[in-house]
């Protein structure tokens, strides 16, 4: 796959010249920058198996390898191009893309704990066999060009701790069988074409500490049931048509780090007890129809850097101490 690739092992890490399974291949050596092409290997017996392969911002161009999907002892499989910090440092991207699509094959790999495709141009519907992977603990495929809808067999997935999502090109509903889905930890699945009413179940993530759900078609309300995940430390909802929402379901979220409620139609009034989030960096209401006053006490959250209220039905006075208590801001 390496030559396919025009791609080589350094030399001082890698045993090159013989077995590819030797040296660091097996021994305690970690996945970092310095190990990149990175094998993994497991041998037994006399015989050796591939767990573990990483092929980081290497500029690769062209298809994914059929030789991959045959590597069905893998447990890791990191094949990002470009990391998300150099994403702003790269001008030419469209050269440094995985094209083609993922096979129905990507389901022998049964053993998956660890999947990141993100960041690439993968095309083509997501084949539903990826629900064979009951071992995947994350699952990485922002950032590419798929088409359709998430098939329903990812409902499988029952160990999933991190779905990353996107700008990765799905449309229409989220499944009913997402309900399954409980030990989830992060949900990034932004910036798609995801459709419908966010579904209730969500509420019943109960582990989740981030979620967003930004720049898709979604349509209100915001489900009542996210009053449930009170370990959420980022939330982030926008661009939610038709139905009035409530912000009732925030009052007891007050781990929150990061709130950004932004053009959701919502219709209510700051929460009273604002002033019990003291976790509160960020607090994003803008563009919607709430009304009322601003509670004095959202004026103490002193490790407040951004609020934005802009563009709703506000009315009252703003403390003339806001300069000494908002610090931060």
């Amino acid at each position: 796959m390496f030559n396919r690739w025009g791609k080589s092992a350094v030399e001082n890490v890698w045993n090159i010249s013989g077995e590819l399974c030797s040296g660091n291949a097996i021994d305690d050596t970690t996945q970092t920058e310095a190990y990149n092409p990175f094998i993994k290997c497991v041998c037994t017996n006399g015989t050796c198996h591939i767990t573990a392969l990483r092929v980081y911002a290497l500029d690769i161009v062209g298809d994914i390898p059929e030789e991959l999907w045959t590597l069905t002892h893998l447990t890791n499989l990191y094949a990002c191009l470009i990391s998300p910090s150099s994403i702003f440092q790269t001008r030419n991207l469209g050269q440094n893309y995985l094209t083609g699509t993922l096979p129905p094959a990507i389901g022998n790999l049964t053993d998956m704990q660890y999947l990141s495709l993100g960041i690439n141009s993968l095309s083509g519907e997501l084949p539903k066999e990826l629900g064979n992977l009951t071992e995947l603990l994350i699952l990485g495929l922002g950032t590419n060009n798929f088409s359709g809808s998430l098939p329903s067999e990812l409902g499988n997935l029952l160990k999933l701790e991190q779905l990353y999502l996107d700008s990765s090109g799905f449309s229409g509903q989220i499944p009913p069988t997402f309900a399954n889905l409980k030990n989830l930890v992060t949900v990034w699945a932004s910036d798609m074409n995801l459709t419908g009413q966010i579904p209730d179940f969500i509420g019943n993530w109960s582990k989740l500490t981030t979620l967003r759900f930004q720049g898709n078609s979604f349509e209100g309300p915001i489900p009542s049931s996210f009053s449930n995940l009170t370990s959420l430390t980022e939330l982030r909802i926008s661009e939610i048509s038709n139905g009035s929402s409530s912000l009732a379901f925030v009052r007891n979220m007050k781990s929150l780090t990061v709130l950004v409620l932004r053009n959701n139609n919502i219709s209510d009034s700051i929460p009273s007890n604002i002033g019990e989030f003291q976790n509160l960096t960020q607090l994003d209401l803008s563009f919607n129809n709430i009304t009322g006053q601003i509670p004095e006490t959202l004026f103490n959250l002193s490790s407040l850097q951004y609020l934005f209220l802009g563009d709703n039905k506000l009315n009252g006075t703003i403390p003339t101490q806001i300069g000494s208590t908002l610090r931060n801001m």
